[in-house]
């Protein structure tokens, strides 16, 4: 049985790709392997079935060196270092409200450090930015991220930005907008390396303080250190998992001896609804026979008979 957003989802991929295509409950119980992107120690711990492996950041790489005009604006901060802000690929800064983008402008003027704003427009169409702020249409995160004078991370808490935090060992200040990015900012929250704000309270002052807090108070900076660690303690990386696995699936034909029994059952097996509606049922029988024998009128008309 398909649930309503199965049911959307059915439709779009027939839509898209051909009404031939078998039913996606049907292809969901022929999944032959899972790569997850997760991983204990920057989502959360589960237990999996054999045929489901976590290759959480599979993307992330360390830091090259950046292009020289980068390098040259970071240098100019001396020690001080720099920030980095970005919306991710899914927000565009550019199309924030005007009142939110001068928000930030204000409160990047009053940071001593150099800030790098990727911010989808041409600078000669922001004229009130900072002589401490760079903007880029795009920017190599991972590199800014890996750079050692790297202070801070400001982002709206996508789950890749998120992973990428954590594979480079940086403290995060996060504005969520939609989506996961509350879910991915209250868990770095709750691992001890972010500071979460709420766009609809965001001001000026606050967004300074909060950077601060995760530049000066070390605990953010050691949490996503510490963090930094358990993620990349594997047996092998995730790219090395991706092929190890995909490469067995092909060698065994499908690997279907790692597929869960459950696949088979239908809905009302797979939660053992069949036996729960028996139990009700004997209990409620049992009930019925108990009143109806316990009933004193009953009783009364038993102990009239036998004497």
């Amino acid at each position: 049985m398909l649930q309503p957003s199965m049911l959307y989802l059915q439709h779009m991929v027939r839509r898209h790709l051909g009404s031939d295509v078998p039913n996606i409950w049907n292809l969901s119980r022929n999944v032959s392997f899972i790569l997850q992107n997760g991983q204990a120690s920057v989502t959360y711990p589960r237990p999996l079935l054999p045929n489901v492996a976590e290759i959480a950041c599979i993307h992330c790489k360390p830091a090259a060196p950046l292009p020289k005009d980068l390098e040259d604006f970071i240098a100019g901060a001396g020690e001080s270092g720099f920030i980095y802000v970005s919306m991710g690929s899914s927000v565009k800064a550019a199309n924030m409200p005007d009142h939110l983008r001068q928000l930030l402008v204000q409160a990047f003027a009053r940071l001593p450090y150099r800030v790098l704003w990727k911010y989808e427009a041409s600078p000669a169409l922001l004229t009130d930015l900072p002589a401490n702020v760079k903007i880029g249409r795009w920017l190599p995160q991972q590199d800014i991220l890996g750079h050692r004078k790297l202070r801070a991370f400001v982002t709206h808490g996508g789950l890749l930005s998120m992973f990428e935090t954590v594979y480079h060992g940086v403290p995060v200040v996060t504005m969520p907008v939609f989506c996961d990015h509350d879910a991915n900012a209250a868990k770095a929250v709750a691992d001890g390396y972010a500071l979460k704000l709420d766009l609809e309270t965001i001001t000026s002052e606050r967004l300074v303080r909060a950077i601060h807090k995760v530049i000066h108070d070390p605990t953010y900076r050691r949490e996503a250190k510490r963090r930094q660690v358990l993620l990349k303690d594997q047996r092998s990386t995730p790219l090395e998992t991706a092929i190890y696995w995909t490469e067995y699936v092909i060698r065994h034909n499908g690997a279907y001896h790692l597929q869960s029994p459950a696949r088979n059952l239908n809905f009302l097996q797979y939660y053992c609804l069949d036996q729960v509606l028996f139990l009700i049922g004997v209990v409620y029988l049992l009930r019925a026979l108990t009143r109806l024998y316990l009933n004193p009128r009953i009783v009364q008309l038993g102990k009239e008979k036998l004497h």
